[in-house]
């Protein structure tokens, strides 16, 4: 019951409230897949800063969702760190995608970890699993790789090196 609720307010929050009459229409993806377009959200990060995935159209997006008390998520953080430091200047964003909860991991607690390994891509607190759901996670670690027109190229999921020569190949290729 508790799952439905959420994937109706979900639903409610990518759709959202618009008096225009545009034919922009959701995209919401119950089951995303390499070559499916990404489902837009509009989210705040830690800093309480709106982050509107469709606003970064014309950049190639990292989606990756992490917790705090799983350990290969919190190995992958610093690669994936290099990996945007890397990139960043040539249109990639990252953004890291909390799936804890308040209780399993205090957002400052969050805060701590972010700091002490210098994480300076976007965070967001996905607490009550509404960006999750509409990725369809289930669990951690797993990343979406987006292009910049905003189609799903890449899902790795389980403990992924950021910087390989396969992914860092893949960047190449993105960020042209």
């Amino acid at each position: 019951m508790r799952r439905l609720a959420l994937l109706f307010m979900a639903l409610f929050i990518f759709w959202g409230c618009t008096n225009d009459n545009s034919d922009r229409k959701a995209n919401y993806n119950p089951d995303p897949k390499v070559g499916a377009k990404a489902t837009d959200f509009l989210f705040r990060d830690i800093d309480e800063k709106p982050f509107r995935l469709s606003e970064h159209k014309g950049h190639v997006v990292l989606l990756y969702f992490w917790r705090m008390k799983c350990r290969e998520c919190t190995d992958a953080m610093d690669p994936l760190e290099l990996l945007y430091r890397k990139y960043k200047d040539r249109g990639l964003v990252v953004v890291t995608v909390g799936a804890d909860t308040m209780h399993s991991a205090p957002i400052e607690d969050v805060r701590d970890f972010l700091s002490r390994h210098g994480i300076s891509s976007v965070t967001l607190r996905d607490d009550q699993g509404f960006v999750s759901e509409a990725y369809n996670v289930l669990k951690a670690p797993m990343a979406f790789i987006i292009d910049k027109d905003g189609t799903i190229v890449s899902i790795k999921e389980g403990k992924t090196d950021w910087m390989s020569h396969e992914n860092t190949s893949l960047m190449e290729s993105l960020t042209k």
